[in-house]
């Protein structure tokens, strides 16, 4: 669930920001664009180390970039880049996302010091090959709460 609402905010960040991208100074769209990405992009990268402590450290990699995000949104929604509707509804989707995040890193720790923490023994990710298969993008697999 957290993975999902980052990636949806990032593609909402995306569909902003190149569909008003004649408004938009490019350095603030490619800054804005990279950390919105960030988010999503190091909850996966963590969820497949090995350890738990990496996975904490990849999930506050991402708080840190939902920060900046954070920021970029309140910078552009100040100097009129952003309307005041859009805003709060990005904003809405940040806290959202701001809040699972943090849920999850408080269970993670939980997991941590309690040394209950079974990763290692789920099923490795297992990439497909097949005609079916390559219709979707080299990298899918499925997330913990995509699984069937």
């Amino acid at each position: 669930m957290t993975w999902q609402k980052g990636h949806r905010l990032a593609a909402s960040i995306f569909k902003l920001l190149y569909g008003e991208r004649r408004r938009i100074p490019a350095a603030l769209v490619d800054q804005l664009f990279r950390s919105s990405l960030s988010v999503p992009t190091n909850i996966a990268e963590g969820y497949t180390r090995g350890s738990l402590k990496e996975y904490l450290h990849f999930l506050d990699v991402a708080r840190a970039s939902l920060a900046e995000v954070d920021y970029q949104l309140y910078f552009m929604n100040d100097v009129g880049l952003l309307e005041h509707s859009r805003y709060a509804e990005l904003n809405q989707d940040l806290d959202d996302t701001g809040n699972l995040l943090v849920a999850l890193m408080r269970s993670l720790n939980r997991k941590l010091k309690e040394g209950d923490w079974q990763r290692i023994a789920e099923e490795p990710t297992i990439y497909s090959t097949s005609i079916a298969d390559s219709l979707l993008p080299p990298s899918s697999f499925l997330l913990p709460e995509e699984e069937p």
